[in-house]
């Protein structure tokens, strides 16, 4: 095990933290701190520290300093969905800069379904909270949440997650719900619920999402 594997182990985020701060322009230790940071381990660290050590801040300037590494975006997308455990993280995680990170990532890295996956699932645990739905819609994150499962059609996973997030945004805000369709959202729902047709979780937010829609 790693110097830092061995720190998260012993529930020591704030060593992972601080060594990401002292070689911000290494590829290689962002891409381990954002690894070691999205574990189960770190999961469960911050059930209870929440986002106190810094380690927000630490994931989203490693996405926005190496933003052409893949492993980089995806484990740092990773990461920040492992942070929100709580409303008050969710609102942490969007006020330090994490939806822009997100969504940077989406776009820069189209082809990746790790990255599309990853990204989709973030945006899902923001979007769980009221305010942040409205700041991922005008940050970009409905168009990329609605690229990533066109490109990624075959991808149970990036469809799955991808429908979770765009339900979230369009739940009760019609003029949210106007953004999700203005973004074409509803071909692919639709797609991913003749694809998938025996993912019952899928099929029921999909159809969520078109009621919601009025499709």
């Amino acid at each position: 095990m790693s110097l830092m594997g061995a720190l998260v182990a012993k529930g020591c985020v704030e060593g992972v933290v601080l060594a990401m701060a002292a070689h911000g322009t290494s590829a290689g230790v962002q891409r381990r701190g954002c690894f070691l940071l999205s574990s189960r381990t770190a999961y469960h660290i911050f059930q209870v520290a929440r986002a106190a050590k810094g380690a927000i801040e630490a994931v989203v300037g490693a996405m926005m300093t190496h933003r052409s590494s893949v492993s980089v975006q995806e484990y740092g997308c990773r990461a920040l969905r492992n942070f929100m455990v709580s409303d008050e993280n969710k609102v942490a995680v969007a006020e330090r800069g994490g939806i822009e990170a997100v969504v940077s990532a989406m776009e820069a890295h189209g082809s990746s379904a790790g990255v599309q996956e990853y990204g989709c699932k973030a945006l899902r645990n923001l979007t769980l909270n009221a305010d942040n739905r409205v700041a991922v819609a005008t940050n970009g994150g409905i168009g990329a949440v609605v690229r990533a499962m066109e490109a990624h059609g075959s991808s149970y996973q990036v469809q799955e997650q991808g429908c979770a997030a765009l339900l979230n945004i369009a739940m009760s805000d019609s003029g949210l719900q106007s953004l999700v369709r203005s973004a074409g959202a509803v071909p692919f729902v639709k797609k991913a619920l003749c694809a998938f047709s025996d993912q019952e979780v899928l099929q029921k937010w999909a159809k969520l999402i078109l009621k919601k829609l009025g499709s």
